[in-house]
């Protein structure tokens, strides 16, 4: 009776180790072979940095758009960028997957959207004229409406992100990490646009653990595809500096000499590039 016991969990386990293979191949889409280098993907943190190592400290912004080429994998339709950071957003706090939006770069505990907030950001409305539904009957009796459009995350075409660049005496290396990130989308009220501004900031160390298992699409080999996280800690996105840590806080086209000047303040982009390049290769001696 023993052994027959023994037998009929054998056949009970072997059918489902089947079953269970057969729920792991369903979510292969369209691959002839289980794709699981990515979603086992785990976070490497980044090294501890010693306050007393820090020899010098720039903290940077830059945009990201992802209309350039090189950054046109950010929105490859089958997992776009737009989609991973909106959801996780605006997903339920203290759910799986669920990241802080903070109203600002500060990123103080103080200052983050709630989801409903979230939710509600980013739409636009306009003013229009309708027939007063209280006059039926007089075709020349018309009361102004509001009509909201509500943002989706497709709209998102650039991002702007906040780095730290820092020259490490311990190391003697100088190397950017970035510490948030923001999407970008055009506020419209009233039908007048007024400009981008950022709909939320995200912390990036909230963000890696969702970003590490995410595909991003790699032109050159479907079989050696890039988790979203090795794109980023890898820089393989094109930006141009929009902002470097000044006395007044501003972007650089914010500046009085740079306010009506797109030209001078991307030259002012570059020198400020060029700068970062100039540090590091002086602080080797050869």
């Amino acid at each position: 009776m023993d052994m027959l016991n023994k037998k009929l969990l054998l056949l009970i386990a072997v059918f489902l180790g089947l079953a269970s293979t057969g729920v792991a191949q369903s979510k292969l889409e369209d691959w002839p072979y289980k794709k699981s280098a990515v979603m086992e993907r785990k976070v490497i943190p980044h090294r501890y940095t010693r306050e007393a190592n820090v020899k010098y400290h720039k903290r940077i912004h830059r945009i990201i758009d992802t209309r350039e080429k090189q950054n046109l994998p950010m929105h490859w339709p089958r997992n776009p960028f737009y989609n991973i950071i909106y959801e996780a957003a605006t997903a339920s706090p203290g759910s799986e997957g669920a990241v802080t939006p903070y109203t600002s770069d500060s990123l103080t505990l103080g200052s983050f959207y709630t989801q409903e907030e979230v939710l509600d950001r980013g739409g636009s409305e306009f003013v229009t004229q309708v027939q007063n539904p209280m006059n039926p009957d007089d075709p020349y009796d018309f009361i102004d409406t509001t009509i909201k459009i509500p943002f989706t995350p497709d709209l998102i075409k650039k991002y702007r992100i906040m780095e730290d660049w820092i020259f490490d005496y311990n190391y003697s290396d100088f190397r950017p990490t970035i510490k948030a990130i923001a999407p970008m989308f055009n506020l419209v009220v009233s039908g007048a646009e007024l400009g981008e501004i950022p709909l939320f900031w995200v912390r990036m160390e909230e963000l890696r653990p969702i970003l590490v298992n995410e595909e991003i699409f790699n032109p050159f080999n479907d079989a050696a595809r890039l988790s979203f996280d090795d794109w980023f800690e890898m820089r393989m996105f094109s930006s141009y500096i929009v902002k470097e840590s000044n006395v007044w806080d501003m972007d650089i086209k914010k500046f009085e000499e740079f306010e009506d000047d797109g030209l001078a303040a991307l030259l002012k982009a570059e020198e400020i590039k060029n700068d970062l390049f100039i540090f590091e290769h002086d602080v080797w001696e050869y």
